[in-house]
Order: C-alpha cells, then structure tokens, then sequence
C-alpha cells in the first residue's frame, strides 16, 4: 500500500510516518517548503525517536519527497496512492484543497481517477470538511461528480504530541525527529471509500461524531492554559508548568469544567470523557516529553477566535449551566501573551495596547465585550494582575 504525506513536520514526518512505516506503506513526502525538501531528499533517511522508549525508534530509509506545488509529481505520486494524510495546519485546508482540486483535474485528464482518501491530521474544528469544500469549489459538475463517487476525505484526532530534540547539541541528523510514546490514530471510517485497512495502532472509528472536538476542548484547552500561564511565570517547558504547584490546581479546575461542559453541554460520554481528561493531564505533566511552552502559545490570535479552545469551550460551558473561571485564565493570560519572536504575539500586543482589551473581545474572538464570557476574562485579568502574573505596566 502507498501513501503520500502532505506537510513534513513534526507531526507529519514524525508521528504519521511512525504508524504507516510500522504497517509497511510505502511514503511520499510533499511540503511546502524547499528546504525541508531538499534536506529530506539530500539525506534520504532520519530517525524517529520515541520519547521516554529509545527502544521503540523507528529509522525511516529511502526518503523521498517533493515540494507540494508540484502539481506534475503530486499528481504522479497520487496515481499509485491508497491513503493522503494532511499535516499542514487546519488554517491552511484552503490552499491545500485549491492544489490538491489541481492535481485531480490533471487525474481526470489522464483517466487516472482510483478509488482513495485523504485524512487530515490537524488540531483544527472540522479540517476535513473545509479541505473538501476547497477541493470541490475548485472542480467542475464532472470532476465532482469524480470525486464525490472515488475519494473520501475524513479526519483523524491526533493524540500524540511531537516535539524537538530534548538535547539539541547531541543532533547528528537534523531531521530527525521527536514523538510522544502514543501509538493510536483514531479515523472517522464512516468518510472513507473503499476498503477499510487492517492497519496496528490505527482505528477506524464508527460514529466518530465529535471525538475531534473532545479532543481540542480537552487536549488543546488544558495544554494551552497551562502554556500561556506558564509564560506569564518565566517557565520554558510545558511539563515544568503544569506541574507547578501554583498552575496545577488550575490545570485541575480546567478538567473540572471541560468535562462538565462536555458531559452536559455535548452530551459526551462521562467515562470517556473523564478517562480523556486524565490522559491528557499525565500526557501534560510528563516529564519524558520535553516540549516549549512558547511552541504551544504561538498564535494567539487565532486560538482566541470565536470556535477555538478558549471561547469554545467557555461557551458550551456557560450553556451547561457553570461559570468557566479557569478557562477563563487561560484565555487572560492568551491575551497577555508576549513574545518577540512570534509575528503573531507582537501583532496581538500591539492591538491590545491600542485598542484594548474590549477591541480583541469583539472582533477576534466575536463576543460581546460586556457579556459574560468577557466579564469573565476581565475578572481573570484582574486575578492575574493581583498575582503578579501579568505585570501591572502590561496595558490592559
């Protein structure tokens, strides 16, 4: 079986790579970038380094990839492949589909058209439905016809955190890369054409329904809170913040109001969820898995937004009838996020320095400014302030 992997990071090149290689499918890498490109090619091979497990590596030989604008080698490489698997960042579906709809007109052109799916990797509400919107947008009543009848695209969670080198001096491959010891990729089956593989360590999830959700309401919630308050203390390492003694409770109240927020404003599963919880705290807290807690915060801007895991969740919340206060922390100290090296960070202080607080609230994260969501970020701010957490000289 063959496979193609759009978008070679972390997650790509590391974590997907980890679960096809161990079922024998042979890879193709596509990425944006001409460097990761040209190193993945002039290498030809990295090693996947199990966090914790040293023994569990996997070394991948015979590396080939091709830069993704392509369209010649992506629509090659897609005449053979069974399985897509996206890992290029759910804001990017858009031009994902735009290139990937290129590469099919090119299949239709040349009677090329198979049975296949793309799964998308990423931590994003809905990937799979806007990567199939861009797609078809971009195809005419045949060819989506074509596509409709022969390709699924479906969504997977992805539980499994990939990161740098712990010791980076220690490099000899610069391509190498990081992955939590979590072999288990959770697929939406009910979205896929065709066979189903019996793949290890991959299950296609019937009534797979708002897993993904549950996921970034859960996982990406709690990890950002614990990441954005960390920074505002000086710590450099997500695991040295949730296990602070001052974050930890917070991080305990988190999971406190995810799970009543899911189990009653969603209708989650209460074992399901708690057990999700608790996974993702001892995942968090993990000291093996050495991750940056500015890599977690990066963005800022777009993890405020409306669906995203702070409003999100603070919405469903206050539905199920519970004020979420510790939520409410973490979006207080996203909104103090501060980091010279973060485009996006430096574009959000430089909002809230002249236009406030209030500004953010309405137009990136479209609530209203005196509502209670808002009054609850203000009372956070204000309880960060009181900390010392967030500086008094930081403008409000």
């Amino acid at each position: 079986m063959k496979a193609m992997i759009l978008g070679a990071g972390r997650i790509g090149r590391g974590f997907v790579s980890e679960l096809l290689h161990a079922n024998q499918v042979e890879i193709t890498y596509f990425d944006a970038s001409p460097v990761m490109v040209d190193k993945l090619n002039e290498k030809k091979e990295y090693t996947i380094h199990v966090l914790g497990a040293e023994e569990l590596n996997t070394h991948m030989e015979g590396v080939q990839a091709h830069l993704f604008y392509d369209i010649d080698a992506l629509c090659s490489c897609w005449k053979e492949a069974d399985f897509l698997f996206t890992a290029c960042g759910g804001k990017n579906m858009g031009n994902v589909g735009q290139t990937l709809a290129k590469a099919f007109k090119r299949l239709v052109e040349e009677n090329a058209v198979h049975v296949s799916n793309i799964v998308t990797c990423e931590n994003w509400i809905d990937p799979a439905k806007d990567l199939k919107e861009a797609i078809v947008s971009n195809l005419n009543e045949e060819e989506r016809k074509l596509f409709e009848e022969n390709v699924g695209v479906s969504e997977s969670v992805i539980m499994c955190t990939g990161t740098g080198a712990p010791d980076p001096d220690k490099v000899t491959n610069e391509m190498d890369t990081w992955v939590q010891n979590m072999r288990y990729l959770p697929i939406d089956r009910d979205r896929i054409k065709g066979e189903i593989p019996q793949w290890d360590y991959v299950e296609f999830v019937t009534d797979f329904g708002d897993l993904l959700k549950q996921k970034i309401y859960t996982n990406n919630t709690s990890v950002a809170t614990v990441s954005y308050l960390g920074k505002l203390k000086g710590l450099t390492y997500v695991a040295d913040s949730a296990n602070d003694p001052e974050i930890d409770p917070i991080l305990d109240q988190v999971y406190e109001e995810i799970n009543y927020a899911l189990i009653h404003g969603m209708g989650i599963n209460e074992e399901s969820q708690i057990k999700f919880s608790k996974t993702a705290k001892a995942k968090y807290t993990d000291r093996a898995i050495v991750d940056l807690v500015t890599r977690i915060a990066r963005d800022p801007i777009r993890k405020l937004g409306p669906q995203d895991r702070f409003i999100g969740p603070m919405r469903i919340a206050l539905s199920a009838g519970i004020r979420p206060k510790a939520i409410a922390l973490g979006a207080a100290a996203a909104l103090y996020f501060d980091n010279p090296e973060d485009r996006d960070a430096l574009r959000l202080k430089e909002i809230r320095e002249t236009k406030g607080i209030d500004y953010i609230l309405e137009t990136i994260s479209e609530i209203d400014p005196q509502g209670e969501i808002a009054v609850l970020i203000k009372e956070a701010i204000a309880e960060l302030k009181a900390k010392g957490w967030i500086k008094e000289g930081a403008s409000a």
